[in-house]
């Protein structure tokens, strides 16, 4: 008995690895484009893994004007509809080395976050880098990301933006969210080297 209960449970883990490709990777960006705005291309090929929790790690083949030096992302999903590949709900999404470019036109791309809704997953972002260019797509200087997590507080309504970074070799973490009428931002930088925070 134990050993049906076990093949049953490991059979409904691997379902994912009889989907449709096409038509799970269309699936997958437009939950990434509805629910957070991200419009970014993967590549075909992905893995699965079952554990910790299911998952498909896909490699990045653009994001914000970017076409090198791409990462991975690593999109969680619910194990409640693993037998119907059109039903599955992303949970958390993890940004793992990606580069991200920021100008005068997209400047705005990780307050703009702030807006979307993250009650059912978390957004996170770690060993990765933005980069911010002028009008003639120079760097002018590179944010190193260790760790950014986007997340919904439930104690307090409202979205969190935490993030540890390094920016010429000075470290400092970030804590951003919105107002209550959404048009005030609030921050928190604190430097640890300098026992300096600003408000």
């Amino acid at each position: 008995f134990n050993l049906v209960i076990f093949v049953s449970f490991f059979s409904y883990l691997s379902a994912p690895y009889l989907y449709d490709n096409e038509k799970l990777i269309v699936n997958i960006k437009n939950q990434l484009s509805e629910n957070l705005n991200l419009d970014l291309n993967f590549s075909n090929d992905y893995k699965y893994n079952f554990f910790p929790r299911p998952n498909f790690e896909f490699k990045a083949d653009s994001f914000l004007n970017q076409t090198e030096g791409l990462g991975e992302i690593k999109v969680y999903i619910s194990a409640q509809h693993l037998l119907f590949p059109n039903k599955i709900e992303i949970k958390d999404v993890i940004f793992n080395k990606i580069n991200f470019n920021l100008n005068k036109k997209n400047f705005n791309f990780f307050l703009n976050l702030l807006n979307k809704t993250f009650k059912d997953g978390n957004l996170i972002i770690k060993n990765s880098n933005i980069f911010f260019r002028n009008t003639n797509n120079e760097v002018l200087f590179i944010n190193k990301i260790l760790k950014m997590k986007y997340y919904y507080e439930p104690k307090e309504l409202k979205n969190i933006f935490y993030s540890e970074n390094e920016i010429f070799n000075v470290p400092f973490s970030l804590e951003t969210f919105l107002g209550e009428d959404k048009n005030k931002i609030y921050s928190l930088i604190n430097l640890n080297l300098m026992k300096l925070k600003i408000e």
